[in-house]
């Protein structure tokens, strides 16, 4: 295998504890431009496309009003299990699992639970939507494939270690469609999203806590991924040719975000990266000092970085200088989402920010009053949130 300098990193926001010591063709969502029109769309993955670029293609702007929230029951006296899985949104229906093992699917509009699938374990990552279909992990390292409508298990398959790291979907994948997931058995996995049976594996040094993001260049297509091992995998997204290795040197615990063949990642490395992927070549390099877990968003000018120092910082895509940065209260660990000229960002301090994305001025804000680790979608004018509350909230614009 070939070994490539520094380079991007690519991960589910998720605490790097689960980084600690060893144990024993067609997008599912047309690329995401600068959202201008009223047209509605799905949100069928973490970060809403699968390339990971956290950028809405309908405007949701603030002021918003709280439409709906939804309350898992709880048995009296005990805490309410928090969220910390984002959700995702397909055909008018919001799919989020929870730390109780609870998957959930909630109508976007009226807030009506529609059914709920118990898992074997808890659930912290994402999951897909994709043609009447619902994929997700478990901690307890089970995949499953459940009937969108109904919730209905169509399959599960069982790796060696936990889920951690979201969903990826791709058709045409050795004529099949690809369902792409981590564990901490230290394989990534190709699946058939018919039947579960694996397309095939790759395996690596460590866990593997990353979802995988699917990289567009020109008729190629390719998967990228890290984890717990310090390196970033290339692979081909139909497992056939010789893998690329690029060293990280870092835990690799958030999402890199693809645009235009440049891979963007804030690494706990406490760096911010630009890599062109065809030549492995480093376009810029950002010192922060910053142990990032939350997941870029890029924008056509601009990368938008959220961390633990409480700041949500803007970035050239071009020089890799900080054009401006946001002070929120506490510290971020819910990736933001960019809408139109509003960068959408969940905070530690329980509140919801619109952020100015020209400036970094703060445009309003909403107290939810619960941690907010998750991170925002959104979907047919809806954007929807979830809580370490255990709640889920959906908002639109005021009004309306």
């Amino acid at each position: 295998m070939r070994h490539f300098g520094p380079v991007l990193a690519i991960g589910l926001s998720i605490s790097l504890l689960s980084c600690g010591k060893q144990e024993g063709a067609e997008d599912l969502q047309p690329e995401p431009k600068e959202a201008e029109s009223a047209e509605v769309f799905d949100w069928p993955l973490f970060r809403g496309d699968s390339e990971m670029q956290g950028a809405a293609r309908e405007v949701i702007a603030p002021p918003l009003a709280l439409a709906w929230s939804y309350e898992p029951p709880v048995e009296e006296g005990k805490r309410r299990p928090p969220i910390e899985a984002s959700p995702v949104i397909s055909d008018g229906v919001v799919f989020v699992g929870s730390q109780s093992g609870d998957f959930l699917a909630i109508d976007l509009e009226s807030g009506d639970l529609k059914w709920t699938f118990d898992a074997e374990g808890p659930i912290s990552a994402p999951g897909a939507a994709y043609e009447g279909q619902v994929f997700f992990g478990d901690t307890y390292g089970f995949v499953y494939a459940l009937e969108a409508e109904t919730g209905k298990e169509l399959w599960r398959f069982e790796t060696e270690g936990k889920i951690e790291g979201g969903i990826n979907v791709l058709p045409d994948i050795q004529g099949k469609t690809g369902v792409f997931v981590g564990s901490h058995d230290y394989f990534l996995y190709c699946l058939d999203a018919s039947s579960g049976e694996v397309i095939w594996k790759h395996e690596t040094g460590n866990y593997v806590v990353a979802t995988p993001s699917v990289i567009h260049t020109g008729d190629d297509r390719s998967v990228s991924f890290g984890g717990c091992d310090g390196l970033l995998y290339l692979i081909a997204a139909d497992g056939t040719g010789e893998s690329r290795e690029i060293e990280i040197g870092s835990y690799i615990a958030n999402t890199s975000a693809v645009r235009d063949g440049i891979a963007y990642v804030a690494h706990n490395g406490g760096e911010v990266i630009a890599i062109d992927i065809v030549s492995g070549e480093e376009a810029w390099r950002l010192a922060t000092g910053v142990e990032y877990t939350a997941s870029p968003a890029v924008s056509e000018t601009h990368l938008f970085v959220a961390g633990p120092d409480k700041r949500l910082v803007a970035i050239d895509r071009v020089t890799g200088e900080e054009t401006w940065s946001f002070l929120a209260r506490r510290g971020l660990d819910s990736s933001p989402v960019i809408s139109g000229d509003v960068i959408w960002q969940g905070g530690m301090d329980g509140r919801l920010y619109a952020v100015n994305k020209n400036d970094g001025t703060e445009l309003w804000q909403y107290e939810l009053g619960a941690q907010i680790k998750a991170s925002p979608a959104v979907s047919r004018g809806m954007l929807v949130l979830c809580g370490a509350d255990g709640v889920v909230y959906a908002f639109k614009k005021s009004g309306e």
